[in-house]
């Protein structure tokens, strides 16, 4: 397995791992330990983009565009931000961070050859958590009989 590999794939198991957290918000439960270890998969993987894809050059890391890095930054943040948060503020920042992830992974995986082998997968569990998270919404707000 190459390092570029291995970078890669801790994108997609912090995705798996925030997938995993916004069911358990959605039961009740702010994981503490959960999200901490999610934030850390996903700090490991952007030193290792920023230390071998753009060698810690500004200039790299918008070569593809400013929404792109501001997508991948936003996600990072919002991330550590729930590890970090109460668990009132940690729900919300839980269900934001997949949004974002959601967005940035599902259109990397069309763009990016390196990320290809990720395209089903990474669809089926943005769409699987895009369900949860609508069907979540509605079951809150629908009128009891």
């Amino acid at each position: 397995m190459t390092l570029e590999n291995f970078t890669f794939l801790l994108a997609f198991l912090g995705y798996l791992g925030l997938s995993a957290n916004l069911v358990l918000t959605a039961r009740g439960t702010c994981s503490r330990p959960v999200i901490a270890m999610v934030a850390l998969v996903a700090v490991a993987h952007v030193y290792l983009v920023w230390a071998f894809r753009y060698d810690w050059q500004f200039a790299m890391a918008v070569r593809n565009g400013y929404a792109g890095f501001f997508i991948f930054h936003s996600a990072l943040l919002a991330i550590v931000a729930a590890a970090l948060a109460p668990p009132a503020i940690c729900r919300p920042l839980i269900a934001l961070s997949f949004l974002i992830v959601s967005a940035g992974a599902s259109g990397a995986v069309f763009r990016y050859e390196v990320v290809g082998i990720y395209r089903i997968p990474v669809l089926l569990n943005a769409g699987l958590g895009l369900g949860f998270l609508a069907y979540n919404q509605y079951r809150k707000i629908r009128p009891v009989r």
